[in-house]
């Protein structure tokens, strides 16, 4: 599984259309980077009203991106370092080419009207559900022009799960944007039309559930985020993992708190079953850690990327956090994930 999620984010084309969807958000802002102060950062809870928007579905429980893109774009006012930050969101299948014109002339979607997104599942099982400011006729017109038929407010393609293999666009947005509603400031996306259903009404979501809300709570505020499995996580093959904790965690998350070039920390929470869990191996990983070597990266320790990495329980979870050299990478939370490097954190159950 830990394959299918580097394989995923390799597909052809999203990079170049993050840079693409960067390069469009041409706001006239200045260039100087506004910091939010201590107190307001308190308040930001991206993570944890993102897992408000997704329902609670055994489909959607493995995998999950949040991401406040409001709070990049205030980050990063001039285009040129935007672009550079964008490196460091990590898209879902029904975003990631929406900042090319491909994309808006199939889906009628654009990334810079986009403030938020949550999003949960593989393909065939996805639901997105994007907050911002969407043109609902320009919508309908292009997925009408691409072949969707309209049911009400929903406009459907293709059967629950299926791939549209003969466009670029469908290649690309795999199941992601069989089922779509849009609405001028919310737009939701789905894989089948009882994930819409639920999406749209939710009867519970996932952020009452009690280890969704323990990693909202230790890695809240974020930029961007994943919320995994802990058995997704999975060194690379072949490469020598040692493990540095003593229990099984039950979900691992990662993310990135952006708030300009000079303020980038990377996060790290893994929720376990108690709070004696989360301090015993918190004590351990803060021990280990800096000196451990990166799976993914041959001949690199974790104080390689960051000369400082601190660790305390946060009720169930354990959270570690890094702040990144002034101009230091916004991807390097992805790249921990991508290669598996997360795997030394991660004891496997049984």
């Amino acid at each position: 599984m830990a394959v299918l999620i580097r394989a995923w984010m390799t597909r052809p084309a999203i990079l170049a259309s993050l840079v693409l969807a960067v390069a469009a958000c041409d706001g006239t802002a200045s260039s100087e980077t506004s910091q939010s102060s201590d107190s307001a950062s308190s308040r930001e809870r991206p993570l944890a009203e993102g897992l408000a928007l997704l329902p609670d579905e055994p489909e959607l429980r493995r995998h999950v991106l949040v991401a406040d893109l409001e709070r990049l774009r205030r980050a990063y006012p001039a285009p040129r370092e935007r672009r550079a930050a964008f490196v460091g969101v990590w898209l879902p299948d029904a975003l990631v080419g929406a900042g090319d014109a491909l994309w808006r002339k199939a889906f009628g979607l654009r990334l810079d009207d986009v403030s938020s997104f949550a999003s949960a599942g593989f393909h065939p099982a996805e639901v997105t559900v994007a907050e911002g400011e969407f043109s609902p006729a320009l919508i309908r017109r292009a997925l009408r022009q691409s072949g969707y038929r309209a049911a009400g407010r929903t406009l459907t393609r293709g059967a629950d799960g299926s791939i549209d293999p003969t466009t670029a666009a469908g290649q690309l947005s795999l199941s992601a944007l069989n089922r779509v509603i849009s609405a001028p400031t919310r737009l939701t996306a789905a894989s089948t039309s009882g994930l819409l259903r639920a999406a749209e009404s939710p009867s519970t979501t996932l952020a009452g559930d009690e280890d969704f809300a323990a990693a909202a709570d230790a890695l809240d505020p974020i930029t961007s985020a994943i919320v995994l499995d802990a058995t997704l996580v999975q060194p690379p093959s072949g490469a020598p993992t040692p493990i540095l904790t003593s229990f099984p965690a039950r979900l691992v998350a990662a993310g990135i708190d952006d708030r300009g070039p000079s303020s980038r920390t990377v996060k790290i929470a893994l929720v376990y079953g108690s709070s004696d869990e989360a301090r015993a191996d918190a004590a351990l990983i803060e021990r280990d850690l800096p000196s451990t070597s990166l799976p993914g990266t041959q001949g690199m320790t974790f104080s390689d990327l960051a000369p400082e990495w601190d660790v305390k329980a946060v009720g169930r979870a354990v959270l570690v956090t890094a702040s990144l050299p002034p101009g230091g990478n916004p991807g390097t939370w992805r790249s921990l994930v991508e290669r598996g490097d997360l795997a030394v954190l991660v004891r496997p159950q049984g």
